[in-house]
């Protein structure tokens, strides 16, 4: 008897026990979005999430949808704020000043960094490397899981990212955030980011300790 009752009780356990693992409640601050090409943008704790501020700004004719064409301008644009010295080419110097002073938070080795750490140095405590397989650099905080989006878009790995690569890789990112084809995206078709994810799961869930209403 005692065998058929501890059986049961493992039976009626074992759909609770299978449950997913949602991402960690992130303390509330200032909220970060990395845009496809690389372009951070920053908002306060209770404003919207900054990929809209992303999503109108590129679409240009704001109907909504935004287009490859617009896509491209918008990269273009990224483009030409990395370039400082305006020869058609990202070089390392550039690269660095995009790591050191426009998105210090997707710098590799500071995997314990937060938005609003602009300068990278908080030291990670062991709970906060992130598991095997997790996102790294600016893959916490974007739609594409692409940990240095300026760097990754140098097709010949001569160190140089050129004003061709750079559009060759806003067209291949632009097509992996159109799955269907549709020739555009739109605001709701864009996946959440891991830390806008994290967010949301956070909002359904109910203060700890506080009670639960019976129906």
């Amino acid at each position: 008897m005692k065998r058929l009752c501890l059986l049961l009780a493992l039976v009626v356990a074992t759909p609770a026990m299978a449950k997913p693992k949602l991402p960690p409640c992130p303390p509330k601050g200032p909220q970060l979005f990395i845009a496809p090409m690389g372009e951070p943008f920053r908002a306060g704790p209770d404003a919207p999430y900054p990929v809209t501020e992303w999503f109108i700004r590129a679409d240009q004719d704001h109907d909504g949808r935004l287009t490859l064409a617009e896509f491209g301008a918008d990269a273009d644009r990224f483009f030409a704020v990395l370039d400082v010295d305006g020869d058609g080419e990202i070089i390392p110097d550039e690269v660095g000043r995009y790591e050191r002073d426009i998105a210090p938070e997707i710098r590799l080795y500071a995997r314990g960094a937060r938005p609003g750490d602009r300068d990278g140095k908080r030291r990670k405590k062991p709970k906060d490397a992130p598991a095997y397989g997790d996102p790294l650099g600016a893959g916490r905080w974007s739609s594409l899981n692409i940990a240095q989006p300026v760097i990754s878009a140098d097709e010949d790995f001569n160190r140089g990212i050129t004003l061709a690569e750079f559009r060759s890789a806003a067209i291949q990112r632009f097509t992996a955030l159109d799955p269907a084809k549709a020739g555009f995206l739109t605001l709701h078709s864009l996946p959440a980011t891991p830390a806008q994810a994290a967010a949301q799961n956070c909002i359904a869930l109910p203060p700890a300790g506080a009670a639960v209403e019976k129906k």
